[in-house]
Protein backbone atom coordinates (compact mmCIF):
# COMPACT_ATOMS: atom_id res chain seq x y z
CA UNK A 1 0.00 0.00 0.00
CA UNK A 2 1.61 3.24 -1.13
CA UNK A 3 -1.04 5.70 0.06
CA UNK A 4 -4.74 6.15 0.69
CA UNK A 5 -6.27 9.50 -0.23
CA UNK A 6 -8.87 11.22 1.90
CA UNK A 7 -10.55 14.53 1.12
CA UNK A 8 -7.77 16.72 2.59
CA UNK A 9 -5.21 14.18 3.82
CA UNK A 10 -3.19 11.26 2.58
CA UNK A 11 -2.45 8.17 4.64
CA UNK A 12 0.93 6.74 3.70
CA UNK A 13 3.61 4.41 4.99
CA UNK A 14 6.08 5.68 7.57
CA UNK A 15 9.42 6.93 6.28
CA UNK A 16 12.55 7.30 8.39
CA UNK A 17 12.25 11.12 8.30
CA UNK A 18 8.86 10.83 10.00
CA UNK A 19 10.58 9.55 13.15
CA UNK A 20 12.29 12.95 13.44
CA UNK A 21 8.96 14.76 12.95
CA UNK A 22 7.40 12.65 15.73
CA UNK A 23 10.38 13.28 18.00
CA UNK A 24 10.22 17.04 17.39
CA UNK A 25 6.48 17.13 18.09
CA UNK A 26 6.97 15.17 21.32
CA UNK A 27 9.28 17.89 22.59
CA UNK A 28 6.46 20.46 22.67
CA UNK A 29 5.05 21.49 26.00
CA UNK A 30 1.33 21.23 25.23
CA UNK A 31 -0.82 18.39 26.61
CA UNK A 32 -0.39 16.27 23.49
CA UNK A 33 3.36 16.72 23.63
CA UNK A 34 3.26 15.43 27.21
CA UNK A 35 1.08 12.45 26.21
CA UNK A 36 3.50 11.70 23.38
CA UNK A 37 6.46 11.81 25.76
CA UNK A 38 4.59 9.41 28.06
CA UNK A 39 3.97 7.14 25.06
CA UNK A 40 7.70 7.20 24.33
CA UNK A 41 8.44 5.98 27.88
CA UNK A 42 10.93 5.12 28.98
CA UNK A 43 12.51 8.30 27.63
CA UNK A 44 14.02 7.47 24.28
CA UNK A 45 16.55 9.30 22.21
CA UNK A 46 16.00 10.01 18.55
CA UNK A 47 18.59 7.32 17.76
CA UNK A 48 16.62 4.75 19.81
CA UNK A 49 13.40 5.64 17.99
CA UNK A 50 15.14 5.34 14.63
CA UNK A 51 16.47 1.94 15.66
CA UNK A 52 12.93 0.83 16.59
CA UNK A 53 11.69 2.10 13.22
CA UNK A 54 14.38 0.10 11.42
CA UNK A 55 13.34 -3.01 13.37
CA UNK A 56 9.67 -2.52 12.52
CA UNK A 57 10.52 -2.18 8.83
CA UNK A 58 12.70 -5.30 8.77
CA UNK A 59 10.25 -7.42 10.80
CA UNK A 60 6.71 -6.09 10.25
CA UNK A 61 3.87 -7.25 12.49
CA UNK A 62 0.96 -8.65 10.43
CA UNK A 63 -1.54 -7.55 13.10
CA UNK A 64 -0.59 -3.87 12.82
CA UNK A 65 -0.95 -1.20 10.13
CA UNK A 66 0.88 2.03 11.02
CA UNK A 67 0.41 5.02 8.74
CA UNK A 68 1.40 8.67 8.63
CA UNK A 69 -1.26 11.34 8.22
CA UNK A 70 0.02 13.84 5.69
CA UNK A 71 -1.64 17.19 4.99
CA UNK A 72 -0.42 20.28 3.23
CA UNK A 73 2.68 18.38 2.13
CA UNK A 74 3.94 17.38 5.58
CA UNK A 75 3.49 14.69 8.22
CA UNK A 76 1.02 15.98 10.81
CA UNK A 77 0.19 12.81 12.75
CA UNK A 78 -0.18 9.08 12.71
CA UNK A 79 -2.99 6.55 12.62
CA UNK A 80 -2.71 2.88 13.51
CA UNK A 81 -4.90 -0.15 13.07
CA UNK A 82 -3.70 -2.79 15.50
CA UNK A 83 -4.73 -6.02 17.20
CA UNK A 84 -6.08 -7.02 13.79
CA UNK A 85 -7.81 -10.36 14.36
CA UNK A 86 -8.42 -12.05 10.99
CA UNK A 87 -10.64 -14.76 12.49
CA UNK A 88 -13.03 -12.48 14.39
CA UNK A 89 -12.46 -9.60 11.95
CA UNK A 90 -11.88 -7.09 14.76
CA UNK A 91 -9.30 -4.34 15.11
CA UNK A 92 -8.43 -1.35 17.27
CA UNK A 93 -7.73 2.10 15.85
CA UNK A 94 -5.72 4.92 17.35
CA UNK A 95 -4.67 8.26 15.97
CA UNK A 96 -2.91 11.41 16.96
CA UNK A 97 -2.50 14.83 15.41
CA UNK A 98 0.90 15.87 16.68
CA UNK A 99 0.76 19.67 16.87
CA UNK A 100 -1.89 21.98 18.29
CA UNK A 101 -1.92 24.15 15.16
CA UNK A 102 -3.08 21.15 13.11
CA UNK A 103 -5.93 20.18 15.46
CA UNK A 104 -9.48 21.42 14.99
CA UNK A 105 -9.00 21.69 11.22
CA UNK A 106 -10.75 18.45 10.24
CA UNK A 107 -7.57 16.48 9.50
CA UNK A 108 -8.19 13.90 12.24
CA UNK A 109 -11.80 13.37 11.17
CA UNK A 110 -10.74 12.95 7.54
CA UNK A 111 -7.92 10.57 8.49
CA UNK A 112 -10.16 8.41 10.66
CA UNK A 113 -12.95 8.29 8.08
CA UNK A 114 -10.41 7.34 5.39
CA UNK A 115 -8.91 4.59 7.57
CA UNK A 116 -12.37 3.25 8.45
CA UNK A 117 -13.35 3.08 4.77
CA UNK A 118 -10.17 1.20 3.96
CA UNK A 119 -10.43 -1.20 6.91
CA UNK A 120 -14.09 -2.07 6.42
CA UNK A 121 -14.00 -2.24 2.62
CA UNK A 122 -10.56 -3.67 1.88
CA UNK A 123 -9.48 -5.57 5.00
CA UNK A 124 -13.02 -6.91 5.53
CA UNK A 125 -12.96 -5.91 9.20
CA UNK A 126 -16.31 -6.35 10.94
CA UNK A 127 -15.77 -4.27 14.10
CA UNK A 128 -13.33 -1.54 15.12
CA UNK A 129 -12.91 -0.14 18.59
CA UNK A 130 -10.96 2.67 20.15
CA UNK A 131 -10.33 4.09 23.58
CA UNK A 132 -10.29 7.72 24.63
CA UNK A 133 -10.17 9.70 27.85
CA UNK A 134 -13.82 10.60 28.54
CA UNK A 135 -12.99 14.27 29.13
CA UNK A 136 -11.54 14.58 25.61
CA UNK A 137 -14.89 15.90 24.40
CA UNK A 138 -13.63 17.08 21.02
CA UNK A 139 -12.38 13.59 20.14
CA UNK A 140 -15.53 11.89 21.47
CA UNK A 141 -17.67 14.18 19.26
CA UNK A 142 -15.61 13.23 16.19
CA UNK A 143 -15.91 9.52 16.98
CA UNK A 144 -19.67 9.75 17.50
CA UNK A 145 -20.05 11.77 14.29
CA UNK A 146 -18.42 8.86 12.44
CA UNK A 147 -20.78 6.36 14.07
CA UNK A 148 -18.85 5.05 17.07
CA UNK A 149 -20.99 4.19 20.10
CA UNK A 150 -20.01 4.22 23.75
CA UNK A 151 -19.61 0.63 24.89
CA UNK A 152 -18.10 0.90 28.33
CA UNK A 153 -15.70 2.53 30.74
CA UNK A 154 -12.47 1.13 32.10
CA UNK A 155 -12.31 2.85 35.46
CA UNK A 156 -8.94 4.19 36.60
CA UNK A 157 -7.36 2.31 33.72
CA UNK A 158 -4.05 4.12 33.42
CA UNK A 159 -1.84 6.41 35.45
CA UNK A 160 -1.11 9.79 33.90
CA UNK A 161 -0.04 13.17 35.22
CA UNK A 162 -0.14 12.10 38.86
CA UNK A 163 -3.52 10.35 38.92
CA UNK A 164 -5.44 7.38 37.62
CA UNK A 165 -7.62 8.09 34.59
CA UNK A 166 -10.68 6.41 33.16
CA UNK A 167 -10.79 5.16 29.59
CA UNK A 168 -13.94 5.23 27.46
CA UNK A 169 -14.29 2.31 25.04
CA UNK A 170 -16.15 3.02 21.80
CA UNK A 171 -16.99 0.58 19.02
CA UNK A 172 -18.21 0.65 15.45
CA UNK A 173 -19.57 -2.12 13.22
CA UNK A 174 -19.04 -2.08 9.48
CA UNK A 175 -22.75 -1.75 8.67
CA UNK A 176 -23.06 1.18 11.11
CA UNK A 177 -20.13 2.94 9.49
CA UNK A 178 -21.50 2.43 5.96
CA UNK A 179 -24.83 4.01 6.98
CA UNK A 180 -23.07 6.94 8.68
CA UNK A 181 -20.67 7.39 5.76
CA UNK A 182 -23.55 7.54 3.27
CA UNK A 183 -25.35 10.14 5.40
CA UNK A 184 -22.21 12.27 5.79
CA UNK A 185 -21.68 12.12 2.02
CA UNK A 186 -25.30 13.15 1.35
CA UNK A 187 -25.00 16.02 3.85
CA UNK A 188 -21.81 17.22 2.15
CA UNK A 189 -23.50 17.14 -1.27
CA UNK A 190 -26.48 19.13 0.06
CA UNK A 191 -24.21 21.87 1.44
CA UNK A 192 -22.01 22.12 -1.66
CA UNK A 193 -22.94 25.19 -3.74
Amino acid sequence: MAWIAGERIVLRAWERDDVRALWDAAQTLDDTGQRMRDWLEPPKSLAQLEQEFDGNVSEPDPTVVRLIIEAEGRAIGDIDLFHIDQRSRNAVVGLGIWREEDRGRGFGTDALRTMLRWAFRHLNVHRIELSVEPDNERAVRVYEKLGFVREGMRREHHYDDGCFRDELIMGLLGREFEATDRELTRAAVRTTP
